[in-house]
C-alpha cells in the first residue's frame, strides 16, 4: 500500500511539475538555512566534551558586588589563593588546577623570536583536563620548575620538522624554559586556546627573582587567574557552593566597600555563556547568539511551510474532482489523508536532497555529518507531516456530490485575514533586510574611499622573528627600498594595546586617562608620512632619551586640556603609574584602526622590545623584484623558515573585507525575498482559482484584459504598498543606529529608501501580473463550461 502511495505521489509531482518545483525550492530554500543553523549550534554546543570529569569539573567565579554605588558583577577569572585553600579539603575537591596568563612577550629561540599567548599551570593540568601530548610524557611534562608544553602549531612556527622535545625556549623578561611537551592537533573545541602552558612551580622563583609580581597571597587579584576544581566522586555542587561560601567569609575578603562571593560554574556551561560574565579567559560563543541564530532559522523554515501550505490550498481546487472520483470509487478520506502526507513528505526530502547539496557547495563539512543529516532527515519528515496535514485534512474532507456538480464554487476558508496578514509580514521582512543591506553596502564602500591619514601603498609588513636589525640592514642596501622603519602593530590593524597616563605617581585608578598605545621607531613617521605639527620627532641618536619620550595626537592634547599644540611639549607623565615620560612631539590626528573607527587618544612611544613589525617602504615600480631579494636575505638568515610578508594596503583590504558579511546578509535577503514572493505566488494563485467564473463572465460582456489585470492585482499592490510603509521607517532606523558605530558615516537617505522599495515591488508586480495575465487571456469557454 506505501509503495502505491509514493507511486502516485511521484506521479502527481510529475504531472504538476511548476507547482512541485516551487514547492520544493522554497522548503529546499528554507531548509540549507535550518542546516546551516544546525552546523552551526553543533559548533556552538560542542565546547570542552573530551574532558575526562565533566561533571564533576567546574570553574569559580567572582561574584563582587559593590555597596557604595549597588553595582555588581561577575568575573571568570578568581584571586590566585583560591586554588591552595580549596585544596585543603581533600573530602570533596580531589584535584584543582589554576591558569595564570600572566606571560605577555615574545619567546625566542635561536635567531627566530615570536609572539606567544602563553599562561602558567599546575602539573595536575593533564590530569583534570583532556588535552593529549603528541610528543612527550602527560605524567611528567609540566613536573619540572622551568619547563614549557608547546601547541602543535608552535612547534612548527619554532622548529619546523625538528623534534622539539629538550629545546630551549626563552622569555627576555622570565628567562629560560625547556620543551617538555607537544599537544597533539585536534579538531575537538575548547574555550582554553593557549599557544604554550609553562609550569607553575616556576612561579615562587620568578617572584624571588623580581622577575614577576609576587601575587600569590593576594586576595585581591581577582582579575588574574582562573580557577578549575575536580570533585571527589561523593562530592557534588551544592557541596562546593557550602565550601566556596565559607572562602568568603575570610577575613581577606570581608570589606564595608564590596561584598565577595564565589560562584561553582560546570565545565560544559562554560559554552555557550553569557556577557555577564565578564574577563573570558578565551574564544566561544554566548546564550545571545545561539537564540538569535535559532530564531531567524525558526522564522524562515515557518514562513515556508506557511508557504507550502498556501500553495497546497490553492492547489486544492484543481485536485477536487481527482478526489472526488477517488471516494465514488471506494478511497476513504484517512487513505485519502494519507496519499496527501506522503506526497507532502515526498517534497520534503526531495527538498532536503537539494539542500544539502547546495550546502556541500558552501562547506564540505556535511559529508562526515551522517548524524547531523539523520537529525536532519527526522526533522524534515515532520516538516512534511507538519506542513501537509492541513491541506491534506481539507483535500480528504471534501463530499464527492458537492465537487462532482460544481468545484468552482468550493470554498476553503472564509476570509484570507491570516494569509494576508502572513504576507505582508514576508515582504516587511524582506524589506528591512534589503534597506539594511543597502546601508552596509554603502557605509563599506563609502569608508573604503576615505583616507585615513597615513599611507599604506609600497609598504611591506614583515613579522619580526630574531635577527631583525641585521636583516633590516641588509635589506636596506637593496636598490628600490626607500626606508625601513619598526613597529608593535601595522597602523589600520586591530591596534597594539592600552596605557593609562598620570600626573603624578598614584594608586588611584580614576586619575588615569587611557589612551591608545603603538611602539614605534623613529624612522614611522617617514614610512607612513606622518605629519608632526608641534615638536620634533624621536632622537636617533640617544637611546636612552627615545624610550622616555613619547609622541601624542591632537585628540590627546585636547583631553589633556592644552590650549594649542605647543603648550603640550616638554610636559612630564606616568605612564601605568611608573614610567616617567616626556612629551616630544604632536602629530596630526589620523585613523590608526582604519577610517571606519573614532579618531582616539594616541601615545606613540619608542621602545625596541615591543617591536613586532617591519615596515619597508619600497619604490612602486620595483615591487615585484624586490620581494625576490628580500627573501634571498631572509633565507640567509633564517634558512629553516620562508618569509612571511603582506602589502600593508592589501593586509588592510582585507581586515575591513566585508564580503563574508555580504554573503551572508546577500544569502538572507536572497531567501526571504524568495520565501515572500511563492506566498504571493500562491496567495494570487488561490484567488485567480477561486475567481475563474467571475472572469470569464466578465470577460464575455466586454471587460479587456487590462481591466481583468487590474481588477485581480489591485488588492495585491494595496498589500505590497502596506509592507513598504510598514519597513521603510524600520529598516531606516536600524540603518541610522547601524551608521551610529562609524566615524564617518556615509550619507543615507530617501534615495536610497525608494530604490529598494522599487526592486521589492517590480518582483512582487512580475509575480502578480504573471499569473493574473495568463487568467485574464484564458478562454472564457473552458471556466463556465458545466462539468
Amino acid at each position: 500500500m506505501i509503495k502505491n502511495y509514493f507511486k502516485i505521489a511521484w506521479r502527481n509531482l510529475w504531472k504538476h511539475k511548476l507547482f512541485s518545483l516551487i514547492n520544493i525550492f522554497g522548503l529546499a530554500l528554507s531548509l540549507s538555512v535550518c542546516l546551516l543553523v544546525m552546523v552551526q549550534l553543533q559548533k556552538d554546543f560542542s565546547f570542552d566534551l573530551f574532558h575526562p570529569y565533566p561533571d564533576r569539573t567546574f570553574r569559580i567565579l567572582s561574584e563582587i558586588e559593590q555597596t557604595s554605588d549597588n553595582q555588581d558583577y561577575v568575573l571568570a577569572s578568581s584571586p590566585l589563593p583560591l586554588k591552595t585553600e580549596l585544596l585543603q579539603f581533600k573530602d570533596q575537591v580531589e584535584d584543582a588546577v589554576q591558569i595564570y596568563p600572566a606571560i605577555n612577550e615574545k619567546a625566542l629561540y635561536e635567531r627566530k623570536s615570536l609572539p606567544l599567548k602563553a599562561a602558567f599551570t599546575d602539573p595536575s593540568f593533564f590530569n583534570v583536563f583532556g588535552f593529549k601530548l603528541s610528543q612527550g610524557n602527560q605524567e611528567t611534562a609540566l613536573q619540572i620548575s622551568n619547563s614549557i608544553v608547546i601547541s602543535a602549531e608552535t612547534s612548527k612556527r619554532f622548529f619546523g620538522d625538528a623534534d622539539p622535545i629538550g629545546r630551549i625556549l626563552e622569555f627576555q623578561n622570565l628567562g629560560l624554559f625547556e620543551v617538555t611537551g607537544v599537544l597533539a592537533e585536534t579538531d575537538q573545541q575548547s574555550h582554553l586556546d593557549f599557544d604554550a602552558y609553562v609550569s607553575a612551580l616556576a612561579i615562587p622563583q620568578l617572584e624571588k627573582s623580581n622577575l614577576l609580581s609576587n601575587k600569590e597571597q593576594d586576595w585581591n587579584t581577582f582579575n588574574e587567574a582562573y580557577t578549575y576544581v575536580l570533585l571527589s566522586e561523593n562530592s557534588s555542587k551544592p557541596d562546593l557552593e557550602k565550601l566556596l561560601a565559607q572562602v568568603a567569609e575570610k577575613p581577606e575578603l570581608i570589606s564595608d566597600e564590596t561584598k565577595i562571593s564565589f560562584k561553582a560554574q560546570k565545565l560544559s556551561s562554560i559554552t555557550p555563556g553569557t556577557d555577564a560574565v565578564k574577563n573570558e579567559i578565551g574564544k566561544g560563543t554566548v546564550w545571545a547568539k545561539v537564540w538569535t541564530i535559532l530564531g531567524v532559522g525558526l522564522i524562515i523554515l515557518l514562513a515556508a511551510c506557511f508557504n507550502y501550505t498556501n500553495l497546497n490550498l490553492a492547489r486544492a481546487l484543481t485536485r477536487a474532482k481527482e478526489i472526488g472520483v477517488r471516494k465514488v470509487t471506494g478511497a476513504s478520506r484517512f487513505q485519502i489523508f494519507t496519499q496527501y502526507i506522503v506526497e507532502s513528505v515526498l517534497i520534503a526530502v526531495l527538498a532536503l536532497v537539494f539542500a544539502i547539496i547546495g550546502y556541500l557547495l558552501y562547506d564540505p563539512i556535511l559529508k562526515t555529518q551522517f548524524i547531523l543529516i539523520g537529525i536532519a532527515l527526522l526533522f524534515t519528515i515532520i516538516i512534511g507531516i507538519g506542513a501537509g496535514a492541513f491541506p491534506a485534512w481539507i483535500l480528504s474532507s471534501f463530499r464527492p456530490v458537492d465537487v462532482l456538480k460544481s468545484l468552482s464554487t468550493q470554498k476553503l476558508f472564509g476570509n484570507l485575514s491570516l494569509k494576508k496578514g502572513l504576507l505582508v509580514f514576508q515582504f516587511s521582512l524582506s524589506l528591512v533586510i534589503i534597506v539594511f543591506l543597502s546601508a552596509y553596502y554603502q557605509q563599506f564602500t563609502y569608508v573604503d574611499k576615505l583616507d585615513p591619514g597615513f599611507a599604506s601603498e609600497n609598504i611591506l609588513s614583515i613579522p619580526m622573528s630574531g635577527e631583525d636589525m641585521v636583516f633590516a640592514n641588509e635589506i636596506s642596501k637593496l636598490k628600490g627600498v626607500k626606508s625601513i622603519s619598526r613597529t608593535s602593530e601595522d597602523f589600520g590593524m586591530r591596534g597594539s594595546g592600552y596605557v593609562e597616563l598620570y600626573t603624578e605617581r598614584s594608586s588611584d585608578q580614576d586619575k588615569g586617562l587611557r589612551a591608545e598605545s603603538y611602539f614605534i621607531d623613529d624612522q614611522i613617521i617617514l614610512v607612513h608620512e606622518l605629519e608632526i605639527l608641534a615638536g620634533s620627532n624621536f632622537s636617533i641618536t640617544d637611546a636612552s632619551a627615545r624610550e622616555k619620550n613619547i609622541l601624542i595626537n591632537e585628540k590627546l592634547v585636547n583631553l589633556l586640556g592644552y590650549v594649542n599644540n605647543s603648550e603640550a611639549i616638554g610636559n612630564s607623565y606616568y605612564i601605568n603609574d611608573s614610567t616617567q615620560v616626556s612629551i616630544k612631539g604632536v602629530v596630526k590626528d589620523f585613523y590608526d584602526k582604519g577610517a571606519s573607527r573614532y579618531i582616539m587618544p594616541l601615545v606613540l612611544r619608542n621602545q625596541v622590545s615591543g617591536f613586532n613589525y617591519l615596515n619597508v617602504l619600497v619604490e612602486a615600480t620595483q615591487k615585484e623584484a624586490l620581494i625576490s631579494l628580500i627573501s634571498s636575505e631572509w633565507k640567509k638568515l633564517n634558512p629553516n623558515s620562508p618569509l612571511e610578508y603582506q602589502w600593508l594596503d592589501k593586509k588592510i583590504a582585507a581586515r575591513e573585507d566585508q564580503g563574508e558579511a555580504y554573503t551572508i546578509m546577500g544569502f538572507l535577503a536572497f531567501i526571504t525575498i524568495s520565501i515572500a514572493t511563492i506566498g504571493l505566488l500562491g496567495l494570487v494563485i488561490y484567488t485567480v482559482e477561486t475567481r475563474q467564473k467571475e472572469i470569464s463572465v466578465r470577460k464575455i460582456i466586454g471587460a479587456s484584459v487590462n481591466q481583468i489585470m487590474r481588477l485581480l492585482s489591485k488588492g495585491f499592490l494595496k498589500l505590497l504598498l502596506i509592507s513598504g510603509l510598514i519597513a521603510l521607517p524600520i529598516g531606516y532606523l536600524a540603518s541610522l543606529l547601524f551608521l551610529q558605530n562609524f566615524a564617518n558615516k556615509v550619507s543615507f537617505g530617501i534615495g536610497s529608501l525608494i530604490a529598494c522599495f522599487l526592486f521589492l515591488l517590480i518582483i512582487g508586480l512580475l509575480t502578480i501580473l504573471s499569473n493574473t495575465y495568463r487568467a485574464a487571456t484564458a478562454n472564457p469557454a473552458d471556466n463556465i463550461r458545466t462539468d
